[in-house]
């Protein structure tokens, strides 16, 4: 590696690891992902809110018109009532689902533009996850199987509360493993069983480190929208749930990159571009 002269304390020191964007180019602290993550939201928050409800208009759309029919029908007594429930429900909750998904995609388009600094618009952030959606809504679906499907198994068998006990740390352990699933099916056009293997394998020798980011993110996310909501009135609530969605996700993205710095670049930092498969 190169070196350099410093006159702070006369003597020769490597150099900083270049920083175009919100994180030095080299393996990152826990702080300084969270940190990242909070430059991110501050400087890309806007255009990934502006992707995140344009990608959701679609779905409001689609959900308004169902609802809108099932309310025609609804007019018809008590059969168009249970039509209007039927209707109405399982498209509100694909909505919630989409919206879930396409903000894990977005916050994994951002990764390059927010690593490099590099300006990017909101319809170009949508262009980029929107195909990348469906393997997201995959992998997170599939990780939260593997983490809670065996104990929601076991209550639904009739065993008691106490007795799924043993589960949770299991659980706990299973979703900290698949973590980055969402991130690298949105990141790399991986499939849901591949993106959960490619998880597990980054986690693999860091699951405290993984933990130590992903539960903060989502305390800070949470503990924010809540202000929010108290302090904002309606503003604020409208958007708290964007923060619930996004921000976590960003500090995941950049938990992903440090952990493909550390485990695919250890000959050294990076000083142009991630060799980071592009979205």
């Amino acid at each position: 590696m190169a070196q350099h002269w410093t006159h702070q304390g006369g003597g020769w020191l490597p150099p900083r690891a270049p920083r175009p964007g919100v994180i030095p180019l080299r393996p990152l602290t826990p702080r300084e992902i969270l940190g990242g993550a909070l430059t991110a939201l501050r400087r890309y928050g806007g255009r990934l809110l502006g992707a995140l409800l344009l990608g959701q208009l679609g779905g409001l759309l689609l959900v308004t018109a169902v609802g809108g029919a099932a309310t025609l029908a609804s007019l018809t007594r008590t059969a168009g009532s249970r039509a209007f429930v039927y209707a109405l429900v399982p498209a509100t909750a694909l909505f919630l689902l989409f919206s879930w998904a396409l903000a894990g995609a977005l916050a994994a388009a951002l990764i390059r533009p927010a690593v490099l600094g590099r300006p990017v618009a909101s319809r170009e952030l949508l262009r980029a996850a929107l195909p990348r959606t469906p393997g997201v809504l995959g992998a997170r679906l599939l990780a939260l199987l593997a983490a809670a499907g065996p104990g929601a198994a076991a209550f639904a068998a009739g065993l008691p509360p106490l007795a799924l006990l043993p589960l949770a740390p299991v659980a706990l352990w299973l979703a900290v493993l698949f973590a980055l699933a969402p991130t690298a099916a949105g990141y790399e056009a991986l499939g849901p069983v591949a993106a959960l293997r490619r998880s597990a394998r980054l986690v693999r020798g860091a699951w405290w480190r993984t933990l130590g980011v992903t539960a903060p993110a989502g305390a800070l996310a949470l503990g924010a929208s809540y202000v929010l909501g108290q302090w904002f009135g309606a503003p604020g609530l409208l958007l708290a749930p964007a923060l619930l969605l996004t921000f976590p996700q960003l500090a995941v993205g950049l938990l992903y990159a440090d952990r493909r710095l550390r485990h695919e670049h250890r000959a050294g930092s990076l000083t142009a571009e991630p060799l980071i498969t592009s979205p």
